[in-house]
């Protein structure tokens, strides 16, 4: 029996948030590859992730989502997702579809990472996008793939 803690934390009022759908989103990502997870989300604005970005990774500036992995055993993970909603209102408009589909591909790509995708090569970006459109797909949702591939 599978088993998916997922907590979200919406800490901004600018984009909507549907709690339930990225909940079943982030499900049927990780219902392909572990029997069990406890993820926490927070749904963040530009200058918290900017601070975390900073504090955690070095790296100056608002990004759109980052993962922290807290710990993996055989099929179980646990770990926590910021997304930035600031970003996905700023993608959404240039690529003319809407923010919660932006906040559900990083909800999706944060989650993939936590389960060892990695995107720091061609190669792996294509892995990466292939199995968040697959994860997208799976919970009924329709992914703009050039979102994806950030074009």
């Amino acid at each position: 029996m599978r088993r998916f803690q997922i907590d979200i934390a919406d800490r901004q009022a600018e984009v909507a948030c549907d709690r339930r759908l990225m909940r079943r989103v982030l499900r049927a990502v990780l219902a392909d590859s572990v029997q069990g997870a406890q993820l926490s989300v927070a749904v963040v604005k530009d200058e918290e992730i900017a601070r975390l970005n900073r504090q955690y990774l070095g790296r100056d500036g608002p990004t759109d989502v980052i993962s922290f992995l807290y710990g993996a055993q055989g099929d179980y993970v646990e770990g926590e997702l910021v997304i930035n909603a600031d970003e996905a209102a700023r993608q959404a408009q240039r690529l003319a579809h809407g923010p919660q589909e932006e906040l559900l591909l990083y909800a999706v790509h944060g989650v993939l990472h936590l389960l060892g995708y990695d995107d720091a090569d061609p190669r792996g970006r294509r892995r990466m996008h292939r199995r968040a459109i697959q994860a997208l797909e799976a919970a009924g949702c329709r992914p703009d793939a050039r979102s994806l591939l950030g074009q």
